[in-house]
């Protein structure tokens, strides 16, 4: 029997997002009731959520000829790189990678989970919904904008970085940083969710100063790695936040229809 979660189980986080939309695609009976900050409607859910899905699968099928990329980039000295990314070409380390997936996988878990037990009125969907809908959005928009750009990553011009990594395709798909870029749309979500939720004006102001944290020390975490360049993250974090913030305004009531 062929596993449909296959294709995906290379991509950090890939197949929760997967298992998260069908859980999503539940009967409506309960999801439709009014809620006082955020409302849940089948065709928008439908909609954000599959356009999410489409938009990684699509990201999945785009070509890239590491071969070719590695002949273009390897003759180029990293002296000569923009002045502004530059350093990231001389940063390499496993244990700052490994940290960022650390990180990662702790906001998904952190985030989707705790803004459902934060959010309160008893209801979990809207905010297993939201969360989950801007993490789709945030990872299929990174993908496409990957697998189109091709743009080599700073470790390709390390000599420092293992040769393999160097060559594979994974070395050319650094804009934008799809770490950052999912970290800010999950922990803004989060907090869009929160601040119109009953919880102490305390806890919403931490909530956001996290939303606002997290990202910038995941994107530290990776130009350190030597897997991002500063513009990188940086456009991963405005894209990310862009996503995060957006999806909770649309399910708004007042912004619903």
């Amino acid at each position: 029997m062929i596993d449909p979660l296959r294709n995906v189980s290379r991509r950090p986080g890939a197949r929760l997002r997967v298992v998260l939309f069908f859980a999503l695609l539940d009967p409506w009976s309960s999801a439709v009731n009014a809620q006082e900050a955020f409302h849940l409607d089948p065709g928008r859910e439908t909609a954000f959520l599959g356009g999410g899905i489409l938009l990684n699968g699509a990201a999945m099928l785009l070509p890239i000829d590491a071969d070719a990329m590695w002949s273009r980039y390897q003759g180029v000295d990293r002296a000569t790189l923009p002045a502004f990314d530059r350093e990231a070409a001389y940063r390499w380390s496993f244990p700052a990678h490994r940290a960022s997936n650390i990180l990662f996988y702790s906001v998904l878990t952190l985030g989707i989970g705790g803004s459902a037990l934060a959010y309160g009125n008893g209801d979990v969907l809207p905010p297993l919904a939201i969360t989950t809908e801007s993490l789709l959005l945030s990872a299929g928009m990174t993908g496409i904008v990957k697998g189109l750009v091709h743009r080599p990553r700073p470790l390709v011009f390390n000599p420092d970085a293992p040769i393999d990594m160097r060559r594979s395709r994974e070395g050319y798909l650094s804009f934008w940083s799809g770490h950052t870029a999912n970290t800010s749309a999950v922990t803004l979500s989060c907090a869009a969710l929160i601040d119109r939720s009953d919880a102490d004006p305390g806890i919403k102001a931490a909530v956001w100063a996290g939303g606002v944290a997290i990202p910038v020390l995941m994107a530290w975490l990776r130009v350190r790695a030597g897997r991002h360049f500063p513009s990188d993250v940086l456009a991963g974090c405005l894209a990310g936040a862009l996503i995060g913030l957006t999806v909770p305004y649309f399910h708004r009531p007042e912004n619903a229809n």
